[in-house]
């Protein structure tokens, strides 16, 4: 999957171009989706990704996923490392994704 990440602003305010790279071997899993249709039609859906422990994510990254969609990452990438193994563990990903 490939990620984009905000590189900031110029001395103007002015937004600097994004960073890309490419996080693999990451496992999706759904997490559903809501409607509000109270004066739009406005669907958000979710999406969890585990990658490896030192995978770079954080929070204000963009990911665009082999199916060509974009989502957002939701909240900080959370990691957890494994007691029994060293240097191991998982990060677990929250992504969501606003349409309508």
């Amino acid at each position: 999957m490939s990620v984009s990440r905000p590189a900031g602003t110029n001395r103007y305010g002015d937004p600097l171009p994004a960073t890309e790279h490419t996080v693999d071997d990451c496992v999706l899993a759904p997490g559903g989706s809501s409607e509000i249709t109270d004066r739009a039609d406005q669907v958000t859906a979710r999406m969890t990704v585990y990658a490896g422990l030192t995978a770079d994510f954080e929070a204000v990254d963009r990911v665009t996923l082999p199916d060509g969609t974009r989502w957002q990452v939701a909240g900080a990438p959370q990691r957890y490392r494994s007691p029994f193994v060293p240097d191991s563990g998982v990060c677990v990903i929250n992504l969501e994704r606003v349409t309508g």
